[in-house]
């Protein structure tokens, strides 16, 4: 028995409206600030675009690798104002050892810190803490 389509060619429009009212928390509730430590975050982002590449949207987020979670996220372009507002929700947790990629704006941002860039390997971690 086949399926007749009855769209006719054109996708089905859906009701997404509620996809709208979203407002996914920037912080995660599955850490207590100034009472959970943060042994290792990885701080890093990634590009993205919407409808076309020059509509280019970055997400900035910080990850708990011990726990596996997203600590932080901000969306923004790739500066140093978006960093700044991804620091600043993470300023109420302690954070021992941070990961980046070893881009300039997270080394100069975080050097008062202890930072790892990409090249340092997970083994030499363990020696640090």
């Amino acid at each position: 028995m086949s399926r007749q389509c009855t769209h006719y060619g054109r996708w089905p429009q859906h009701g997404f409206t509620s996809l709208k009212k979203l407002r996914p928390q920037s912080v995660t509730s599955r850490i207590q600030p100034g009472s959970d430590v943060i042994v290792c975050a990885e701080m890093d982002e990634q590009w993205g675009y919407v409808g076309a590449k020059s509509r280019q949207r970055w997400l900035f987020y910080a990850y708990d690798r011990i726990r596996r979670t997203v600590v932080a996220h901000v969306f923004g372009e790739r500066t140093l104002a978006t960093l700044e507002r991804l620091l600043s929700l993470l300023s109420a947790f302690e954070v021992v050892v941070w990961m980046t990629d070893g881009w300039p704006l997270y080394e100069s941002r975080l050097k008062e810190s202890c930072t790892l860039s990409a090249s340092v390997t997970l083994s030499a971690l363990s020696d640090i803490i």
